[in-house]
């Protein structure tokens, strides 16, 4: 079992005179990162895992390959994807919008409502990438051994859209069962594999193959269409053509004979010959939908050979005639070529993927290679959009389609077109996490989100009258509107894992959202007031119907809701939907008063009506009535008021406290990115914004192409049950949109730019994606203290709003400072100081950078998300927690001065966790704490954490404000700040863990560093360098039967042990008698359980003198051992054959 160590929620340091980065490794391992190129490459080999694998799409088409190869895999384990499906994780491809229908296979929310029909999920296609070979009876495919592979090494190239994989391949090691390693010098063949998703031409994939070898080997190339990929299908078609190199193979959703796709493949080769010896492939067989060619070819000693796959791919739910749109799609990219498709591929991302349409980060350690932290997000900030543009087409692919307008109909799924996660279907993560970010940057590669509600939008009036299903089944109360349902495929119906009613109302809101927010990035009028406002009408109107009048509060509440916290499920007023109807309601009213559209007074009324559920002695909005304090969140949910509602909320702050405090640590990564943007905006001071947005990337990224998992770990027997959705599109989105939303702190308003620019200390500038609002491109930027914003003349959509043509009206969030951008002047406004405002006056801490001493070992670890570099953000919503409470943890914090002082106050808040032991150090070098021979490092404080915030079960249900367990300490005498401060803490008293409810019962350690005199109490002058001049006098401790003490107290002796205390002045009884009581559960915890018995060995106690710092203790020997001094600043241990006790040494 892992035990936890402690939370840190902040600690400050106060100079008498007088702010966050890390160089944490990253837990992307084995992964190089080509800033310039846009290329992730790794040479470290996992097959049969997931996370491995790597998602291709172009919009239409999707696929996920093998680690080793375009090939298809099985995971090797037993793991599965999680709900509705639960079936076996493996490579996936299909085709935008090819659902099954009446699917009762999968899990549900509301069970019973299946008897009005089945769900909807999408269906796979065979899987069009392989491309194997088989030499010397050997096959390489995804099931080839590592230990047959050597010099593997696989890249993403993300300004192209290109993957590739190259390796040496030993096949006769293979067949024989040997490893590459068993000879010196094995022959082997050199392979290189190059795939693509044509980005401008939908229709088509290609892959090819290069070989090489220094023999002439004879070897067999197999083009295989996989119908192991077609899951939830009926076979229709396989076809083997004689008098061209082609095969194709078809399938139809299940319970859908109505609907076919194709999946054509052409092959090329070097030499016309080879194809002479083609003949169908046996390595297709076994598995309905398969099919496969293959051609024999003889590699030359020193040349290349080259075989290519061309792939058309076409459903009838675009095309009239499928089969011919994917044999002539694979047929045309065949005449056209390889290079010639490439270079068409490679054009259409790079005017996608401009440089301009990601963040550009320039840090405050002035490099994006020393410090991993940053290079994730300079990585992330490319990878997270171009995952979500995979699966969108944009405006030159639907010309070249021919403007067909069933394309670009089908929104995006959680984890996108190479996944079946979440059955493929689409949820409100379309809208609100994915949609938000991506639609300012690429707004027209957005309209298959908004497309795809447009063309259920006559399923969702129907929804309506599914009403009598639910709570709300009352005769003639629905008289209209529309209503979406939570999860959909095909139709957009209300199903037993989408239901309509009594769940998640809030997605109809996050859809009327999401249209007004393409309205004011595209500037179409014309769509929005003809096409899109009637649809947001039509919600409003079901919202106006659906809420209840309260006659005893005298306000309409939403009742047996389910807000976006699905930990809670079908309860009342609840607060998140409340904020979002009442918006709803006034918004819509607004907008229609804008076209010149009648109001409807009716929602004006129910809109004042209306009020949040909120705890008025704690200031916290509740999640719903009935909410209390033990509440576990499992994501952003109240927070969203403030992040995209434009909610008047005088709750912000307490609301973020309490409910980062509260997230469930099994949550998805999107509630940190909204944390990070809501921080931005509303925090007084600190820099937990950037503490958040490294939260919402960096604990979910995935090794090696930064896709994100779903949860921070993956087994579910570690995460509470969860199989985590991979990749996790949703929380890539959330991320996505951190830096305009959260940094330049953009809001969303149709008549006004507004903006409310802050940057953490730890990133000195900003160059922003372009963003479009009414339809212009913009430039911002930010530096430390200013942000810039011009318009682009060369970024003007031709749905661009006329009436902002010449001015573009600029405010400052809740400052009341406005501006006008023109076509030619450059705006200047003044960014909000948070980052350099301290939270506490006069703190030396505060954002500084972080590191962690021995950085690569276990004692770095933190839990996931619980960075270092949240110790001193300012914010008590963020923490840093070592992932065991079994050994002593340090960071240091570089203060970045070279100006000294000393230290007045040392301020600690422990959160709900509190460490057993803490101690500080200041240092003039970025040494180890450990290495305490080196006389720089001087003590500024230790002792025993006192909980000042006990858990109390008789208050464990009360809502309260998030005070966290707090340590304030004095320094009286000199201790100089010095470069680089050091905490170090051990243990852990939370009521989670082992040390539940704690062995301290009073007060800590004096944290006074004043030196006095054993006999007067006048004080010494600490001597250079910290530590004190007088004579240590020794001191017995107490054993049971001294005056004053307990008769039986467990941690004393019965008869007067050879236990001395050496201090540097006079100690009280109360200090004294916890001595001991430190020792005890240090030797309790850390020796005995290690070792099994009370005896620690010499070497054991070296180690455990040097990581105990300034608090010295040597266990109680049976025999006797002898050790070496120690010299230390003003102290002398030595420990003589013979003794028998415990020797305390405090430093004071």
């Amino acid at each position: 079992m892992c035990i936890k160590g402690a939370f840190l929620s902040a600690i400050v340091l106060l100079a008498a005179a007088a702010s966050c980065s890390s160089a944490d490794p990253a837990n992307i391992g084995n992964v190089e990162w080509d800033p310039d190129r846009w290329e992730i490459s790794s040479r470290h080999l996992v097959q049969g895992a997931y996370q491995s694998r790597m998602s291709l799409a172009n919009g239409y088409l999707g696929i996920s390959v093998a680690a080793l190869g375009p090939f298809f895999e099985v995971d090797y384990g037993n793991d599965t994807n999680g709900w509705p499906l639960f079936n076996k994780r493996q490579t996936f491809a299909t085709i935008a919008g090819f659902y099954d229908a009446n699917d009762h296979d999968g899990g549900t929310n509301f069970p019973w409502l299946a008897q009005y029909g089945g769900d909807s999920f999408l269906s796979g296609i065979p899987h069009w990438a392989g491309l194997l070979v088989t030499s010397d009876g050997a096959v390489l495919d995804a099931s080839t051994s590592a230990a047959n592979v050597k010099n593997f090494e696989t890249k993403l190239n993300m300004r192209e859209g290109i993957q590739k994989w190259e390796f040496d391949w030993y096949p006769r090691l293979q067949a024989t069962g040997f490893g590459s390693e068993t000879l010196d010098e094995p022959p082997f063949i050199k392979v290189e594999y190059e795939m693509f998703a044509h980005k401008l031409h939908i229709n088509q994939g290609v892959v090819q193959l290069r070989l090489y070898s220094d023999y002439d080997l004879e070897v067999t190339v197999h083009d295989v269409i996989d119908g192991g990929g077609a899951l939830r299908t009926n076979p229709v078609e396989e076809s083997y053509e004689k008098g061209e190199p082609i095969i194709l193979s078809a399938v139809s959703p299940k319970n859908l004979a109505n609907v076919t796709a194709y999946v054509a493949s052409t092959l090329r080769c070097d030499q016309f010959e080879e194809l002479r010896t083609r003949s169908r492939s046996n390595l297709a067989h076994g598995v309905q939908s398969s099919i496969g060619q293959s051609v024999d070819a003889k590699l030359v000693s020193g040349q290349w050979k080259a075989f290519t796959k061309f792939v058309g791919v076409a459903s009838s739910d675009a095309f009239t005639d499928p089969k011919q749109t994917a044999i002539e799609a694979s047929q045309s990219g065949a005449h056209t070529g390889f290079a010639a498709l490439r270079r068409s591929h490679a054009e259409e991302w790079k005017t996608i993927m401009t440089e301009d349409s990601v963040d550009r980060y320039i840090f405050a350690n002035g490099s994006q290679t020393s410090d991993p932290r940053p290079q994730e997000l300079v990585l992330s900030s490319v990878m997270n959009p171009f995952m979500l543009l995979q699966n969108t087409i944009g405006p030159k692919a639907i010309e070249s389609a021919s403007y067909n307008p069933n394309l670009n109909k089908h929104s995006i799924p959680v984890c996108g077109l190479g996944s079946d996660c979440y059955g493929g279907m689409v949820l409100w993560d379309a809208e609100i996490f994915m949609g938000l970010g991506l639609q300012l940057s690429h707004p027209h590669h957005v309209e298959n989100v908004i497309n795809y509600r447009v063309a259920t939008y006559p399923q969702a009036k129907e929804n309506v009258k599914s009403a009598f299903t639910s709570s709300k089944n009352q005769t003639g109360r629905f008289t209209g509107g529309a209503v979406y349902p939570w999860t959909s495929g095909r139709h957009g119906n209300c199903t037993a894992s989408g239901p309509c009613f009594d769940y998640e109302y809030h997605l109809n809101g996050d859809i009327a959202i999401a249209f007004r927010n393409q309205f004011i990035a595209t500037g179409n009028v014309q769509q929005f007031k003809d096409v899109l406002l009637p649809i947001s009408n039509d919600i409003a109107y079901f919202y106006s119907e659906l809420v209840d009048y309260n006659e005893t509060s005298g306000f309409y509440e939403l009742w047996n809701a389910t807000d976006p916290d699905e930990y809670a499920n079908n309860v009342d007023n609840v607060g998140f939907t409340t904020a979002l109807i009442q918006k709803t309601l006034n918004e819509t009213n607004l907008l229609n008063a804008q076209f010149g559209l009648p109001q409807n007074e009716t929602w004006n009324e129910i809109a004042r009506k209306m009020r949040l559920p909120v705890h008025e002695k704690s200031g916290v909005v509740m999640e719903y009535a009935s909410m209390n304090g033990s509440v576990t969140v499992k994501q952003a949910d109240i927070v969203l008021i403030d992040d995209i509602l434009n909610y008047d909320n005088p709750y912000s702050l307490t609301d973020l406290d309490f409910y980062a405090n509260k997230a469930s640590p099994d949550g998805p990564g999107m509630t940190y990115a909204t944390f990070g943007i809501v921080a931005n905006e509303i925090s007084p001071s600190g820099c937990s914004s950037y503490t958040y947005h490294h939260y919402s990337g960096q604990p979910y990224a995935r090794a090696p192409w930064f896709q994100h998992s779903e949860q921070t770990i993956d087994p579910p027997s570690d995460n509470g049950g969860t199989h985590s959705a991979f990749p996790f599109l949703t929380g890539m989105g959330g991320a996505n949109r951190v830096a305009l939303f959260g940094y330049l702190g953009l809001r969303m308003f149709v008549d006004y730019l507004d903006i409310d620019p802050s940057l953490p200390p730890q990133i000195t500038f900003i160059d922003y994606r372009t963003f479009y609002w009414q339809g212009y491109g913009i430039n911002a930027s930010s530096n430390a203290t200013h942000t810039d914003l011009r318009r682009m003349p060369d970024r003007i959509l031709d749905t661009a709003n006329v009436a902002f043509k010449d001015n573009i009206p600029v405010s400052l969030g809740t400052r009341k400072m406005t501006y006008e951008l023109n076509r030619d002047n450059v705006v200047t406004v003044p960014n909000r100081m948070l980052g350099q405002k301290p939270t506490v006056a006069g703190n030396i801490l505060q954002c500084k950078p972080v590191f962690v001493p021995h950085a690569n070992s276990s004692l770095s670890a933190p839990v996931p998300g619980q960075f270092p570099l949240a110790a001193v953000d300012g914010a008590s919503s963020t923490k840093w927690q070592p992932l065991n409470a079994t050994d002593m943890h340090y960071i240091t914090v570089d203060t970045e001065s070279d100006s000294f002082a000393p230290i007045q106050y040392v301020y600690f808040d422990w959160a709900e966790n509190p460490p057993i032991y803490f101690e500080v150090l200041t240092s003039n070098a970025s040494l180890s704490p450990f290495e305490l021979q080196n006389g720089d490092v001087r003590n500024v404080t230790s002792g025993v954490v006192e909980i000042t915030q006990p858990w109390d079960p008789e208050k464990a249900l009360e809502i309260r404000s998030i005070v966290g367990n707090q340590t304030n300490v004095t320094v009286y005498e000199r201790v100089w700040s010095g470069r680089y401060v050091h905490l170090g803490m051990w243990g852990n008293q939370g009521k989670d863990n082992e040390t539940k409810g704690g062995t301290v019962s009073g007060g800590g350690w004096d944290a006074s560093m004043a030196c006095e005199a054993e006999d007067s109490g006048t004080r010494r002058e600490p001597r250079e360098g910290g530590g004190c001049m007088a004579k240590c006098a020794p001191i017995r401790v107490p054993y049971q039967g001294d005056e004053g003490m307990p008769a039986a107290a467990p941690w004393m002796a019965k008869t007067p042990p050879p236990l001395w205390i050496y201090s540097c002045r006079a100690l009280s009884w109360g200090e004294v008698r916890k001595a001991p009581e430190v020792w005890r559960r240090m030797m309790t915890r850390k020796w005995e359980r290690r070792e099994g018995v009370n005896v620690a060995s010499a070497s054991s106690l070296g180690v455990m003198v040097k990581s105990a710092v300034w608090r010295r203790a040597l266990v109680r020997a049976v025999m006797p051992v002898k050790m070496e001094a120690w010299r230390y600043p003003a102290v002398l241990l030595k420990m003589r054959a013979g003794w028998s006790g415990v020797v305390v040494m405090v430093r004071r």
